[in-house]
């Protein structure tokens, strides 16, 4: 069987490819590992720990804040692996809202607010794929441009948005393929189950040591004897279970 994908560490590695260290002089201030000192200190005082710069968060605070601040908030954890991932790293770039609101408008059908409400759930629990994963990244690209048409000034950042959301675009796509062929693996030892089986048996059983030649008491000769008597009823044993995966394997082909 094929090792489960976790959805939410698929994702993390993904955004924080794209995520550099730490910058004290980002757009939006100290940033370390794409959170910002406002979310640090906001995942601080949910913790009941005291404020320190985002310079000294580690690597397990970086997880476990991504993971209480977006994916949860976002609800990525409803969705199938390609679009939970869009989602997040999404979240991560524009704010949970921001997310909500791509999401909205590549589900289509709903009002674009940024409130994940019963409409945009009902929508997404109707087009819960992949291709609406694929229009999620092409909302973000269209984006990009939109922006860079209306604010020429943020055009020096323009490739690496582009970059970002075409390598997002290639991987669900590739964890797509991956996850298919996992399924196909599963479907077809669930269809051929005695293949499963023949190898879950255990070895066929070695013969027993027999008695030595120079022993030729009658005690002895007795023990042999119930020892080939067991023998024979293993080997029997053994025999007829070849003879029904041969048939098995016959009838399936």
């Amino acid at each position: 069987m094929t090792k489960p994908i976790d959805a939410f560490k698929t994702a993390l590695q993904f955004t924080l490819k794209w995520e550099g260290g730490y910058s004290p002089n980002d757009v939006n201030g100290a940033v370390n590992r794409g959170i910002t000192q406002a979310t640090y200190d906001t995942y601080r005082q949910n913790k009941s720990l005291p404020l320190q710069t985002v310079s000294k968060i580690t690597e397990a605070e970086v997880e476990e804040a991504y993971l209480e601040l977006y994916w949860k908030p976002g609800k990525a954890d409803l969705m199938c692996l390609p679009l939970a991932i869009v989602h997040f790293d999404t979240a991560v770039n524009f704010g949970v809202t921001g997310s909500t609101e791509f999401l909205q408008e590549a589900l289509g059908g709903v009002p674009v607010d940024g409130d994940f409400g019963p409409k945009t759930m009902a929508a997404l629990q109707q087009a819960n794929n992949l291709e609406t994963a694929k229009r999620y990244c092409q909302c973000r690209l269209d984006y990009r441009q939109q922006r860079v048409k209306s604010t020429p000034s943020h055009k020096i950042f323009l490739e690496g948005w582009l970059n970002r959301d075409k390598d997002l675009l290639r991987l669900i796509s590739q964890l797509n393929n991956e996850t298919s062929a996992g399924a196909d693996v599963a479907v077809a030892e669930a269809n051929n189950p005695t293949v499963n089986q023949t190898n879950a048996q255990p070895n066929p059983p070695a013969l027993e040591e027999q008695g030595s030649k120079e022993e030729s008491v009658s005690p002895q000769l007795s023990v042999n004897s119930e020892k080939k008597d067991k023998i024979v009823e293993k080997l029997a044993q053994v025999i007829n279970l070849l003879e029904e995966v041969v048939v098995t394997l016959k009838q399936s082909q």
